[in-house]
């Protein structure tokens, strides 16, 4: 079980005999902050330096390659049946957080059409607790995209990370309704539909 619920990666540690790094505690926003340690042994240990790790660095990388195109940025997770805006580091608000709002409430509405399952919406550090140097942080604080989540799928603690297989489909499906919410309504209110803009899923 513990095998396979790691929340970090398996990069070794200097100096240290705990091996891995929180790679969402690992991005060049607010980096260190609240939310994040500098122990190594810790399950959010923040690394030796922002993009110490080479899955960080790569989507950093990927992301600045595209960033003229890229409109919408989604980390997924699990559990908690949480649809995140940024920010985790405090309770700073990003300057369209009520456009943020807004497509967390279409999102989430269409997801618990198919089932009726749940799920709170709002900022991550009072939704889900504080978290700095996160994905999301940066892509939305450093990287001005101005859409961006952090989503947590299910379940509430039932199952907690161990999703029964029974599960995996209806959630994809449900999840999808979302995301399809998310992307017609950009479409039409950004006009991504007649451009060359991608989006990052």
């Amino acid at each position: 079980y513990q095998r396979r619920v790691r929340g970090k990666n398996r990069a070794p540690n200097k100096g240290s005999e705990c091996i891995g790094v929180d790679l969402n505690r690992n991005w060049d926003f607010e980096w260190g902050g609240e939310g994040t340690s500098s122990y190594p042994c810790a399950i959010d240990y923040k690394g030796p330096a922002p993009f110490s790790e080479l899955e960080t660095s790569a989507v950093k990388e990927w992301i600045n390659a595209h960033k003229q195109k890229v409109v919408m940025y989604l980390n997924f997770h699990a559990y908690g049946q949480l649809w995140m805006t940024p920010y985790g580091y405090s309770t700073a608000k990003p300057s369209n957080e009520p456009e943020m709002m807004r497509y967390s409430k279409l999102a989430v509405d269409a997801l618990s059409s198919f089932r009726g399952t749940i799920y709170d919406f709002g900022p991550v550090y009072t939704t889900i607790y504080p978290a700095s140097s996160i994905s999301v942080d940066w892509v939305r604080g450093a990287e001005n995209i101005l859409i961006a989540y952090t989503i947590e799928l299910p379940d509430k603690g039932l199952h907690g990370f161990i999703t029964p297989e029974a599960e995996i489909t209806p959630i994809g499906q449900e999840t999808w309704l979302a995301l399809r919410e998310l992307l017609l309504t950009l479409g039409v209110e950004k006009n991504l539909l007649r451009t060359e803009e991608i989006v990052i899923v």
